[in-house]
């Protein structure tokens, strides 16, 4: 589970203010129904199917991934995705002061137009040859970041400004978001609306009270989560009270009730339940596996 803030916005620190940048393995088996929530961060992305194949959800548009392929998400970028079988994918998420390493120059001549421009992603396929050689130094990227290397962080910064250099002088093949009032507008909501989710989850809540949050009507709330997460919002808060569930279930001690009252769950019975349609196992068998 990715978890967010007051507007959707990813609450997790990727790296550390002196080395800004985290590298993840994604395993889908280990979300409800291999779906990785919509979220979005200040941090850029880049991330690689090493197994399986998933579809990415960028703003309104759906961007199929297979195995080997690669995708680039820009900064505060509305995005998640799903797959329908196990998906192995390794990403990275980094500030995008990194590139510039201070270099002001640098940042405002090459990073800056990339960052404030109308693009939000970039499919990478190892067809085309220089997004071949992205998803080449991505792969190199990843095993510094997992190794001890001496040189790591110098290497890795190396590695990242040489995938940047492609990115802006091909910056003209990336798909760009609609920029219209409709669609910042709906945008916007979507985020108010999941930000009282997060905050919320362990309460009881309606869909009003969830619509009341971006002081939107039921019906306009609706249209909002069927247009930016495909799904309702009782439906999204539900997967994230089993997300949330998942993850206490594997890490705490507390028992199956307690995890259950913790999530917002009314009954253990209902939360057995939607467990097992989420995850196919009960949460007691997750425990004892």
């Amino acid at each position: 589970m990715v978890v967010t803030d007051e507007q959707m916005k990813e609450m997790a620190t990727h790296g550390s203010r002196q080395f800004p940048i985290e590298y993840y393995v994604d395993d889908t088996a280990q979300f409800s129904n291999h779906c990785i929530n919509r979220h979005w961060h200040d941090e850029v992305e880049f991330a690689f199917i090493q197994e399986g194949h998933a579809d990415y959800w960028i703003g309104e548009k759906s961007v199929p991934l297979s195995e080997g392929d690669g995708i680039f998400i820009n900064t505060r970028i509305i995005h998640g995705y799903k797959a329908s079988k196990r998906a192995i994918v390794p990403n990275i998420v980094f500030s995008p002061e990194l590139v510039s390493g201070g270099n002001q120059t640098v940042y405002q001549k090459f990073v800056q137009p990339l960052l404030y421009s109308s693009i939000s992603c970039l499919y990478l396929s190892s067809r085309i040859h220089w997004q071949e050689e992205i998803l080449q130094t991505l792969q190199t990227v990843f095993h510094l970041l997992n190794s001890g290397e001496e040189t790591k962080e110098i290497d890795v910064q190396i590695g990242i400004a040489s995938i940047w250099r492609s990115l802006y002088l091909h910056r003209h093949s990336c798909m760009e978001l609609p920029q219209t009032p409709s669609f910042l507008n709906t945008q916007a909501r979507l985020r108010m609306m999941l930000e009282y989710i997060y905050e919320n989850y362990r309460e009881k809540l309606c869909l009003m009270d969830i619509a009341s949050a971006a002081k939107v009507s039921k019906s306009e709330a609706l249209r909002c989560f069927k247009e930016g997460t495909d799904t309702s919002p009782v439906d999204y808060l539900i997967q994230f009270r089993l997300n949330k569930a998942r993850g206490l279930l594997l890490t705490t001690g507390n028992t199956v009730s307690e995890v259950a009252e913790m999530t917002g769950f009314e009954t253990v019975g209902y939360f057995d339940r939607m467990f097992k349609k989420a995850f196919g196992v009960t949460p007691k068998h997750l425990r004892m596996r």
